[in-house]
């Protein structure tokens, strides 16, 4: 398990752990994938003593803060998630491995 980073330490196209607090819950929206089909995308804002960046959640996993009970101010624990550059600035994924709890 990669150890706890914080969010001013992560870089582009790494696999990370870290403790955010949620400051935003973005709404659903769907679109339409390249390769047929509607996808689903939901931004999650959060941030830590060093920075803010984005949570963002595909398809099945825009439901998780319905289900899991995620509001602004819960601290949640990102395990073996993987981040990307964007244009937005920073996004952590969840990807197929990574894990999302409540911390």
């Amino acid at each position: 398990m990669a150890s706890i980073k914080k969010i001013a330490d992560l870089g582009d196209r790494e696999e990370v752990s870290v403790v955010v607090k949620v400051t935003r819950v973005n709404d659903t929206k769907t679109f339409q994938k390249r390769t047929g089909g509607e996808g689903k995308v939901r931004n999650i804002n959060v941030e830590d003593e060093t920075g803010t960046c984005r949570l963002t959640l595909w398809d099945e996993d825009v439901e998780l803060p319905e289900n899991m009970n995620i509001e602004i101010g819960t601290q949640l624990k990102l395990t073996d998630c993987y981040t990307k550059q964007t244009d937005f600035g920073l996004d952590i994924t969840k990807g197929k491995k990574g894990k999302i709890e409540i911390e």
